[in-house]
């Protein structure tokens, strides 16, 4: 069944290059939509455009038809590049975020403590702090992560351990996740690159 572009007043963050501004739906027509953003990514291509609806998340490619200055930013006028589709959360954007976390192998009950290095919806690079036992290759693992003031159990599978007598450098993809933490996490990463660029701007 195709799935329908995102209707007016709809969030929507417009993947653009290496940038992700988030924005607002101001018109669909039957042949693309008008979206209004706080400011304009540098770059226009390759661009993506997701959105959640009730079914879950969706996007579709697109391209800049035309654009133009408003009071509060700036409104491109985009056109689809092929038919949206429910989002592919493999394809998940990933963002460098310092967080902390708790890892524990669920067959040896051993647990790790260390930080995020990077994450998104797919899973997570981190380096975990040194301790009496290793952490294994291929371990379902359990991850505490703090996201939004409060610690979440994420469910994963260890991938790959390198270490030495500093830590250990680790990554971790998730498995099974409920689409309310799919979606916090989701969050969490947008708003990491949108401060990165925000930054950039000063």
């Amino acid at each position: 069944m195709a799935v329908e572009l995102p209707v007016p007043g709809a969030l929507v963050d417009v993947v653009a290059g290496a940038e992700v501004v988030t924005g607002r739906v101001a018109q669909r027509h039957a042949d693309g939509v008008v979206v209004e953003l706080p400011v304009a990514p540098a770059a226009t291509e390759p661009l993506r455009l997701y959105w959640t609806a009730p079914e879950g998340v969706h996007t579709v490619l697109a391209r800049v038809a035309m654009r133009w200055p408003v009071r509060t930013g700036v409104r491109w006028q985009l056109v689809p590049v092929g038919a949206a589709e429910r989002g592919n959360r493999r394809d998940a954007v990933r963002a460098p975020l310092r967080l902390r976390m708790q890892l524990a192998q669920r067959g040896t009950r051993s647990v790790f403590r260390g930080r995020t290095t990077d994450l998104s919806e797919a899973g997570l690079r981190g380096r975990l702090e040194p301790g009496p036992t290793a952490p294994v290759e291929g371990a379902e693992v359990d991850v505490g992560l703090l996201l939004r003031g409060a610690v979440f159990p994420l469910p994963g599978t260890l991938q790959t351990a390198i270490g030495d007598e500093t830590g250990w450098d680790v990554t971790v993809a998730f498995v099974d996740l409920a689409e309310s933490l799919q979606d916090l996490i989701r969050a969490q990463v947008f708003a990491a690159l949108r401060e990165q660029r925000r930054l950039s701007l000063l």
